[in-house]
């Protein structure tokens, strides 16, 4: 038991931080407010300090990439249409711990196959630091990834196999639902179609890779012939404000890295559009996620320096696509919100 004194405490929730007391118990904030008195508890002077939320990367791909980026266990690219792969399998918590991102306040990170195919599997969230896997593993199957954006198309258009084109894509996702749709597992089992049933009936997200305004469009478009689909636009370049359900919070997004120097999409983040987005209500969290693997912390490190940015900009730092955002995205939140932003939460929130 000890008392985190005189910090500068912001809950993420935007509201204006207040100087106070934290006493944690058990391992858990038991109290937040100015002058705790408790004999039992250590004393830990933070005077001048701001104490945060643990923050969550939304979207990345940490421990799957072996210790040096060597490995890439989490691209299976046999097929275009892979949803019952699971990410918890390319999990390595060396590879995650090399990273060392608990240093900087990110207390968990969702853990996505790659973007290479149109159905790439489920995404997990683990915890950004542990000695065993599966202890870390904070939520499975947190969400169906899949991918619109010109990744599949240049994996599968040199071997002269669909996709190829930005229709073939489509046409394969929508071909996959629909055979999810009419799926009798007394029947046959089919593991494609098994995997889809949560999606379609809205339990887990649907984190779909867009950059481009069509792309994004497009999956919008297609949906609504799956009205029971939650779907979450990662990368999303090309945000503007005519997305109306962004701005209504009925979708969340997730941007794209903003770091890659190769990437034809960085240049098009119209950032005047995000900031009247998020104003408006949108749920958006920024990550090092988009066709190609993130290069490491120093990547998120930087995309989330523009969420502070912009939190700066309207007044309220630390708490615009960090923490509430992204434990939106990936079904973390529901304790988050429910008590008051991160008071009696683990980790800042993160009780699955």
């Amino acid at each position: 038991m000890f008392i985190l004194k005189n910090g500068v405490v912001w809950d993420g929730l935007n509201h204006d931080p207040v100087k106070a007391d934290i006493l944690v118990e058990n391992g858990k904030i038991a109290k937040i407010a100015s002058d705790i008195e408790c004999s039992q508890a250590k004393v830990v002077p933070v005077d001048g300090c701001m104490v945060l939320p643990g923050f969550i990367d939304s979207l990345n791909v940490y421990g799957c990439r072996g210790p040096g980026w060597g490995v890439n266990d989490i691209a299976e690219s046999t097929d275009p249409v892979l949803p019952q792969m699971n990410a918890v399998f390319a999990f390595d918590q060396d590879g995650m711990n090399f990273q060392e991102i608990y240093r900087y306040g990110v207390t968990a990170s969702g853990i996505s196959p790659m973007p290479n195919n149109v159905l790439a599997g489920k995404a997990a969230v683990f915890y950004s630091y542990g000695r065993h896997p599966y202890e870390m593993l904070l939520k499975e199957e947190a969400a169906q990834v899949a991918s619109v954006s010109g990744a599949a198309k240049k994996l599968y258009g040199p071997q002269n196999k669909m996709p190829m084109t930005r229709m073939g894509s489509f046409s394969l996702l929508k071909e996959a639902f629909t055979k999810a749709q009419q799926y009798n597992k007394e029947k046959e089992y089919e593991p494609k179609a098994e995997a889809l049933i949560p999606v379609l009936q809205g339990q887990t997200p649907l984190f779909v890779n867009c950059a481009t305004k069509p792309e994004m469009k497009g999956i919008l478009h297609m949906l609504q012939d799956f009205p029971q689909v939650k779907p979450v636009l990662t990368g999303a370049f090309c945000l503007d404000t005519s997305f109306e359900e962004v701005a209504a919070g009925q979708v969340p997004v997730i941007l794209g890295d903003l770091t890659d120097a190769f990437s034809p999409y960085g240049e098009m983040v119209d950032f005047a559009a995000v900031k009247e987005l998020l104003a408006k209500g949108a749920v958006i969290a920024c990550s090092s996620c988009g066709d190609r693997s993130a290069s490491g912390k120093e990547s998120l490190l930087w995309n989330e320096r523009y969420s502070v940015v912009q939190a700066w900009h309207r007044g309220k730092p630390g708490a615009s696509g960090n923490d509430v955002h992204s434990s939106a995205a990936v079904g973390c939140g529901q304790a988050y919100r429910l008590l008051g932003g991160w008071e009696k939460c683990r980790h800042g929130g993160l009780d699955p």
